[in-house]
């Protein structure tokens, strides 16, 4: 049986995430089970990019700093450690971690914001894929990963929480060759998988306070659910996440793959804590949770409806400010500043990772889609399998 740990907290006042974060590790048996003195602990929240914490596109820092201060009190030694997106450097770091609010979490904790850009290559062996990869070499050499993800929607994957945060382990723009080599959404669902299980995270604390809804998982909206979820397996936490924005997690390509690899049974997970029906959002907005990948095809044949029926970045022009951080990201390398320093697209290499999307600072690329997909797409906003 696997257990999830579902607790009320109204907002990110810190003495409440203190206290809903006490509750789920009193369930998994206490702090003091988990970290012991002198113990290495490394908190990987999801900090996507440069946002500002009522953005809602990154990790929270009053729930980094509860957990910073929850470990430091059981004797642990705690660092922050994350890659976000774009190139993997100092300066980089800096920035993402003052507009995130994780600077001013580790000054309040006295935690340690990483900025050790080694590297370590690592074997997989119960990997599907990705069969040996390089993870952030602070993660590896932590005695315990706190994996703190955020509840959002996700234009490529459905939703991202607990086990796609691990791909930030991934250091800078290594991620984009991930993209590129694998562009079926159950491929890469399957890199994700094996990713999560590279770097094992031994607790998953999902930020699910506010969420994102919408066009996730950076230009999305502030939602507001007000719950933090822990487990110390990340599939349940995502089961439950999923449960909680009424979703059938059947449509989620991590979850259907997990389960079909026999790494989740949804029937053996046990919820505790409160009620989750008492706190379901019945109209938590989820695009795009049609997808061809569905179909009962292979081959060729599959490639070709994918390809088809995806949807495809589109830059707006009015919004655009010419910054380059679309062509930093986009792993075909297919967009460029043209003659008239307009970013342009060529559709022909386009893989419809949507990188450019999540990644804009300006929320300047939108999502286009064919009239195919435009009939047979629509929006969740009830429960069931739609």
């Amino acid at each position: 049986m696997d257990r999830v740990f579902i607790e009320l907290c109204e907002n990110y006042r810190i003495d409440r995430v203190t206290s809903a974060l006490e509750k789920i590790f009193e369930g998994m048996g206490g702090i003091g089970s988990i970290v012991k003195p002198g113990m290495r602990v490394a908190i990987k929240p999801n900090l996507l990019m440069p946002k500002k914490p009522d953005d809602a596109a990154t990790t929270h820092p009053a729930v980094v700093q509860a957990i910073a201060g929850l470990v430091q009190k059981a004797g642990g030694l705690v660092s922050i450690v994350e890659s976000p997106g774009g190139p993997y450097n100092v300066s980089s770091l800096k920035r993402i971690y003052t507009a995130t609010g994780m600077e001013e979490a580790a000054d309040e904790t006295g935690a340690q914001l990483n900025f050790d850009l080694r590297v370590e290559r690592i074997d997989n062996p119960d990997a599907l894929i990705v069969k040996s990869l390089k993870i952030l070499k602070p993660l590896r050499d932590a005695d315990l990963i706190i994996n703190v993800a955020k509840l959002k929607t996700h234009r490529l994957m459905v939703y991202t929480g607990a086990v796609k945060n691990m791909f930030g382990a991934i250091p800078g723009l290594e991620k984009a060759d991930y993209h590129l080599r694998l562009d079926q959404y159950d491929k890469f669902a399957d890199c994700l998988i094996d990713i999560y299980l590279a770097t094992r995270p031994q607790i998953n604390i999902i930020d699910s306070i506010i969420g994102m809804e919408g066009e996730g998982p950076s230009s999305g909206v502030p939602k507001y659910l007000g719950v933090l979820i822990g487990s110390k397996n990340g599939f349940a936490a995502d089961l439950a996440a999923l449960s909680l924005i009424n979703v059938d997690y059947r449509q989620v390509p991590v979850l259907k793959r997990a389960e079909e690899r026999k790494l989740i049974q949804p029937e053996q997970v046990i919820f505790e804590g409160v009620d989750i029906a008492t706190v379901r959002c019945e109209d938590f907005d989820v695009p795009a949770l049609v997808s061809p990948s569905g179909m009962r095809l292979s081959g060729r044949l599959l490639s070709a409806v994918e390809k088809i029926f995806r949807p495809k970045p589109e830059i707006r022009h009015e919004k655009c400010i010419s910054c380059g951080k679309c062509a930093e990201v986009c792993p075909p390398k297919t967009i460029r500043k043209g003659d008239d320093k307009k970013m342009i697209i060529d559709y022909s290499k386009c893989i419809s990772c949507f990188c450019c999307h999540e990644f804009c600072p300006e929320k300047a690329v939108r999502i286009r889609k064919n009239i195919a997909r435009r009939i047979l797409e629509y929006r969740r906003t009830s429960g069931g399998e739609g």
